[in-house]
């Protein structure tokens, strides 16, 4: 516990890289932080994890955590679990969760081990991961969705071990200034500004929207195509763009360093997902920004989007059916403004990150 008397956390990354799942421990230490918690953060060698959680203020080890029996690794989490006198150690994937696992159990110190499972996968039945099902205090799945497909395995798991929070993010700090995207894009200020923002890989259906967009060639619309990718998949996106005939219709503008100030300049948000997203952070950030949002009906996305009153769902790979929803909002702004309110109220209200904050802290404090 702190001075404060509150419990210490340990926080383990999942990977090297950085993705959703990273900024979901990022905001989580920084909010625990603010809170009062001890905060200690754990990764594996990475460069751009280190730079990212600088401003934090938090301590940050990075242990070689490569495999669920990895010695090494296991003894280093023991002797931080015992120095930091932990209370928790939350886990973002089922190989840290092991040596979580084993580091307690060679400890005389016994902090609760709470996994968050951010993919949509049915669970795995042998005999090792019944131990850790057995071992891990809780299993914090980030929609219904995720949970539902977890347990379509019938592993052997107690009920009470399982639950589901929503993830969420912070409200968004605007940086002041900035790029005004119709000016650097000499968009008119007639023209309805479509965006999509994320990782340019096959499963999140670009190509998808780029084929809905070729159907809508009369609509006065730009399509904002932000994020990167592997450049052999880039230049295949802009090449299909191109032999659509969208020149002039679609703008390629590659990473942004402000994705929420984005948001707020453009009318519509489309996410087009063709996986199952287990959750699904940037519906909800084009819903914080109170722009309209298309996305996919096929992950976790009906949970939180009714679909005509604060977004619009589709199925996935119809580039048909994004079409038409594309026109109906281009055509009328009343639609558009009106679902982009009710969208911000229910990112302000029931899928907030102080709700989130409550649910996940409740988790830690659970003794049962």
């Amino acid at each position: 516990m702190t001075e404060r008397g509150k419990q210490t956390v340990v926080q383990v990354f999942a990977s090297a890289g950085w993705g959703g799942g990273e900024q979901y421990v990022y905001d989580l230490a920084e909010r625990l932080q603010r809170e009062g918690y001890g905060v200690q953060l754990v990764s594996r060698e990475s460069e751009v994890i280190r730079r990212k959680t600088a401003s934090l203020g938090c301590p940050l080890v990075q242990f070689p955590l490569r495999s669920r029996f990895g010695l090494r690794s296991i003894l280093k989490m023991k002797r931080l679990i015992e120095s930091v006198e932990a209370d928790i150690v939350h886990t973002h994937q089922f190989k840290d969760t092991f040596i979580a696992l084993f580091a307690r159990a060679l400890s005389d110190r016994k902090p609760k081990v709470i996994l968050t499972r951010h993919l949509v996968r049915p669970a795995k039945r042998n005999f090792l991961y019944s131990y850790l099902y057995r071992r891990t205090d809780r299993i914090v799945f980030v929609s219904e969705l995720a949970r539902r497909v977890f347990l379509s395995s019938s592993p052997k798991i107690a009920a009470r071990s399982v639950t589901v929070i929503h993830n969420s993010i912070p409200p968004c700090r605007l940086q002041t200034g900035g790029v005004v995207l119709r000016q650097r894009y000499g968009i008119p200020p007639d023209t309805v500004v479509v965006a999509y923002a994320g990782r340019l890989h096959p499963e999140k259906g670009v190509e998808v929207l780029l084929d809905a967009a070729a159907l809508l060639k009369s609509e006065d619309f730009v399509l904002l195509v932000a994020g990167q990718g592997e450049p052999v998949y880039e230049q295949r996106l802009r090449d299909r763009a191109k032999a659509l005939g969208l020149d002039g219709k679609v703008v390629f503008t590659g990473f942004l360093d402000d994705v929420p100030q984005f948001m707020r300049q453009v009318d519509i948000g489309v996410v087009p997902t063709v996986g199952q997203e287990a959750f699904g952070l940037t519906v909800l950030e084009f819903m914080q920004a109170g722009r309209a949002v298309i996305t996919t009906d096929n992950g976790a996305q009906p949970e939180f989007v009714a679909s005509g009153t604060d977004g619009i769902l589709i199925p996935p790979s119809d580039a048909e059916a994004l079409a038409a929803a594309l026109r109906g909002l281009i055509r009328n702004r009343e639609l558009r403004e009106l679902l982009g309110a009710a969208a911000r109220k229910k990112a302000e209200e029931a899928l907030s990150y102080e709700h989130f904050f409550r649910e996940i802290t409740a988790v830690y404090r659970d003794r049962s």
